[in-house]
């Protein structure tokens, strides 16, 4: 294939079309115009298939015998078939050799050597090998035409379609690495810069050409001499104008410095031969005047050298500006991708916070919509609330003219009078249902009387106490008033009864002892809150001239209102029951031991009862060891120990000296006892203080300041789930559902009959419980 081989680029194909398309495909594009030639190492099934002979393909002619060689070449002949099915698709036409040998790196060297190959695209590594990283060789074979390939021989090496690895010409000149080099890093370039590769290397062998012709020796005559300058002169100017060529200059520097040194080294070399020349007309006379032209000629040389220069300058010039051109383009370009990248993520950012501000508007609408169905249903409740006060005005109003009229003979004029009928209808015959507790001075009932819940106490009934002395004790306790008493109402003296106001939370004994899942333990702050109501109470009880002792002082005696606001009961009950009492030291272990002892009640009783009742607010324990647990613990220095951890975290200090107080309080001896308002209220109006001060919003606002109509009228606590029932009324799901399953067919308010036992949400006020837990 002889000097065909110099322009003709050749790749090394394998069996198989798919691993060997994309270094097909490399070569396609990036030697656009160039002669293909296809090189196969063929390893045959023996190895003196062909005896190690290049083969160049023909077909076989009919009729030949078929052997293993046949086999062999219809294997290689199907090989080749893909391939040219494959350059067909592309419009490609390409030659291709093959050779057989069982080792495909040795294959390719000897076909180099042998087909004096130039130009050879081979694989690097496997496809599934190629990283971004990769720059080196992986395959044996790449490895070993790399190593041993002869040095005449451009190797390119590609895995994947990208360019991996260039084994340059190794015995051309250092300007030539140079522009391998360039070309290997100018990968941008990659269908420009090697075809120009190929002109430059074409380029230098005629260069070398030119040398060894000027360099031989010096013909004796003028004919002689001039033939060999004219061709000299003619190749020179064919070399001047192929080496201006477009493709070559833009590649580097270097470049250019090769063909303008190879130009002047031809020039230099001219004017060596000119010079012998000249010495020789010396002996030639005739040789002169054909000298003078040849002078002549290499000064036109010159002007055309100069020319050239000046226009290779020129497009120096142009080339850089074109690159600075084509550099502020792509910063340009650049500018205008991050821009767009920007303009993306701010329109992606906006198209969510509009999807964010519908779902708000969409909140907003349903909240508007909640709020003026809850609106709606406030003024309904509003109207409906005007007439029942305009009814119970009247009643007020025609009971307080009945009550003028009327001169009852036991009862002063603060309190009412009810018979034993109504006392029966309130406590629904005293179901087992509206009893609230029962104790030694009574049984206490929860009931309505003329359409407001009372709490109703029987007292024991015996025939020796006389209705004198009932009648003058109520007169007494009915012109007590203090906020923190709770309110006698009324009595009955045909069932020998009162009546009180309804405490909506109970007693302070089920909130110490956390009866139910409905009665969760106070904070401290509430617990101190409510031992400076009772101190205060006891003090006003005690400062009444003649002094009013209340004798039986405990938890259970201390309601709590529907805002957990303290209210002692049971005032004036021991003097009631103290008469037929046949075993006072029985009597509850709040009392003075001194009492259980003489049967008298004295001021400092009430301090002793207040004294445990403060140990069981502090510590939470049980009545039967929380003294002698204070007082051990006081004495080790280990009081913390004792505190009610559920109640949050104490003041130490303080809580310590209260503690100390409460303690001196449960003395025996009453002398021993401190002082209700020189030492005991000191204390707990310091601790008071301290509470007000440090108490959470969340639990003092819905503990003491919930709205009435959020609280449940059976529980006593702001509805979870507030159900609709028949009487209009609403109330917590399981309460009304509990009280509808245990039988009942009355309104819990009203005590009338229900016309029917559904339930329906109600959503407006469900919707306003959460808003107002919300600001909380």
């Amino acid at each position: 294939m002889g000097g065909a081989a110099d322009e003709t680029i050749f790749v090394a194909v394998g069996k198989s079309v798919e691993s060997s398309k994309t270094t097909l495909l490399w070569a396609l594009d990036n030697f656009v115009g160039k002669k293909i030639c296809l090189l196969h190492v063929h390893r045959p099934a023996h190895s003196a298939a062909f005896n190690g002979k290049f083969v160049i393909y023909k077909p076989k002619e009919n009729g030949v015998k078929v052997s293993q060689q046949d086999v062999e070449m219809q294997k290689i002949n199907e090989i080749f078939n893909h391939y040219q099915s494959f350059l067909a698709e592309a419009g490609v036409e390409a030659d291709k050799i093959w050779i057989e040998r069982d080792d495909v790196g040795k294959g390719i060297v000897e076909s180099i050597s042998s087909h004096n190959i130039r130009w050879l695209v081979m694989g690097a590594a496997a496809n599934k090998y190629y990283s971004k990283n990769l720059s080196t060789l992986k395959s044996r074979k790449a490895i070993f035409v790399c190593q041993n390939a002869p040095e005449f021989s451009h190797i390119w090496f590609t895995c994947n379609g990208r360019l991996i690895y260039t084994r340059e010409l190794r015995n051309d000149s250092k300007a030539n690495e140079e522009t391998n080099t360039d070309l290997r890093n100018n990968e941008k370039l990659e269908g420009e810069t090697i075809p120009s590769l190929l002109s430059v290397t074409s380029l230098h062998s005629e260069t070398r050409q030119l040398e060894c012709s000027m360099s031989e020796p010096v013909p004796q005559t003028f004919e002689q001499a001039y033939l060999p300058i004219q061709r000299s002169r003619s190749e020179d100017l064919d070399y001047s104008f192929r080496s201006f060529n477009p493709l070559i200059l833009p590649q580097t520097i270097e470049g250019r410095s090769l063909i303008q040194h190879s130009a002047e080294s031809g020039k230099s070399k001219l004017q060596g031969r000119l010079r012998s020349l000249k010495s020789q007309g010396s002996e030639d006379a005739t040789s002169t005047s054909k000298l003078r032209s040849v002078s002549d000629q290499a000064k036109s040389l010159e002007i055309s050298y100069a020319k050239e220069s000046n226009e290779r300058k020129e497009l120096e010039k142009e080339l850089k500006r074109k690159k600075e051109e084509l550099e502020a383009v792509q910063n340009q370009h650049s500018g205008i991708i991050k821009h767009l990248h920007a303009v993306q993520e701010q329109n992606s950012a906006l198209e969510n916070q509009i999807s964010k501000s519908r779902s708000v508007e969409g909140e907003l609408e349903e909240k508007i919509v909640s709020a003026v169905e809850l609106l709606i249903a406030f003024k309904e409740r509003r109207d409906r609330l005007r007439i029942e006060h305009g009814e119970a005005m009247r009643e007020v109003r025609v009971l307080r003219k009945s009550v003028r009229m009327e001169s009852p003979s036991f009862c002063g004029p603060l309190i009412l009078s009810f018979t034993f009928e109504e006392i029966i209808q309130a406590t629904h015959s005293f179901d087992q249902s509206c009893k609230i507790r029962e104790g030694r001075y009574g049984t206490m009932y929860k009931g309505t009387l003329r359409h407001a819940d009372v709490a109703i106490k029987m007292l024991p009934f015996s025939g020796s106490r006389g209705a004198l002395d009932f009648q003058d004790e109520v007169e007494v306790l009915s012109r007590v008033r203090h906020p923190n008493l709770v309110t006698l109402i009324g009595t009955c003296p045909e069932s020998y009864s009162l009546v009180y106001e309804y405490m909506k939370n109970g007693s302070l004994e089920d909130r110490l002892t956390c009866r139910g899942k409905k009665s969760p333990p106070f904070l401290w702050q509430t617990r101190m809150l409510i031992a400076a109501e009772i101190c205060s109470t006891l003090i006003f009880l005690h400062s009444h001239e003649p002094s009013i002792i209340h004798g039986n002082l405990k938890p259970s005696n201390i309601l709590l209102d529907s805002n957990f606001v303290s209210k002692i009961s049971d005032l004036g009950i021991s003097r009631l029951a103290r008469k037929e009492d046949p075993h006072p030291h029985l009597s509850s272990v709040y009392k003075d031991p001194e009492y259980h002892a003489t049967g008298v009640l004295t001021r400092e009783s009430d301090v002793y009862s207040f004294g445990v009742i403060l140990l069981r607010l502090i510590t939470g324990r049980s009545i039967s060891s929380v003294v002698k647990d204070v007082r051990c613990a006081l004495e080790m220095g280990n009081f913390n120990t004792v505190l009610d951890v559920s109640a949050g975290d104490w003041p130490l200090d303080e809580v310590e000296q209260l503690a100390r107080v409460s303690a001196r309080c449960c003395e025996s001896n009453k002398l021993d006892r401190p002082d209700l308002v020189s030492e005991i209220w000191t204390v707990l109006e310091l601790m008071r203080d301290l509470a007000i001060t440090s108490a959470s919003k969340l639990h003092l606002e819905e503990s003491r300041q919930a709205p009435s109509h959020f609280v449940c009228p059976i529980y006593q606590e702001v509805m979870k789930d507030p159900l609709i029932a028949a009487d209009g009324h609403t109330y917590e799901a399981e309460a009304i559902r509990g009280w509808l399953d245990s039988g009942h067919n009355t309104s819990p308010m009203t005590n009338l009959k229900l016309e029917h036992t559904d339930l329906v949400p109600n959503y407006a006020l469900l919707y306003a419980i959460q808003e107002w837990r919300q600001l909380l």
